[in-house]
């Protein structure tokens, strides 16, 4: 288990590290257009951010995140999720570090981050039903199940979420 679990800039050699885990048998199989989530970190859209983890100094990890508009919920057939709510997507890239608890502990800074704006209700992942070590790694992280649904080229998902508004209020 990682001691110290940071979130890093996403800077030089940023690009070649996401690059090299996406094809990554261990990520390729959870994210099946890497070209396209490439260059989302390249050129991150309007509110889009992302950063690196790190555990004990070694960046290990991927994570972005974002304000999702009411189109884009509902285009996917979230009419349920709030307005202003945020999408979060991560992936540990170094296999030896996966299991090991870096997942939760990065997202648990990420919320701490995203609590501090009272105008974000809701925080929300989406992982394939099969993604078991995902599903547990969310639920330590303080998100839970909502409902499945099937977002376009992941097939059947799990809508994993973490309710914001009663903290910020």
């Amino acid at each position: 288990m990682a001691s110290v679990v940071t979130l890093v800039p996403f800077g030089d050699g940023a690009v070649a590290l996401l690059s090299r885990w996406l094809v990554a048998p261990h990520v390729a199989r959870w994210y099946p257009e890497p070209q396209e989530h490439l260059n989302w970190a390249v050129n991150p859209p309007i509110g889009g951010e992302r950063a690196l983890i790190a555990a004990d100094g070694d960046q290990v990890g991927y994570l972005r995140w974002q304000v999702v508009s009411r189109e884009v919920l509902d285009l996917v057939g979230l009419h349920d999720i709030p307005e202003n709510s945020v999408d979060i997507d991560i992936l540990i890239g170094e296999e030896k570090t996966v299991g090991r608890g870096v997942g939760p502990l990065a997202l648990q800074k990420l919320v701490a981050h995203l609590q501090t704006n009272p105008a974000i209700p809701l925080l929300g992942l989406t992982t394939s039903i099969h993604n078991y070590a995902a599903q547990r790694a969310f639920r330590k992280a303080g998100f839970s199940i909502l409902r499945q649904y099937d977002p376009p080229g992941y097939g059947h998902c799990h809508l994993m979420v973490k309710n914001l508004a009663l903290g910020n209020q």
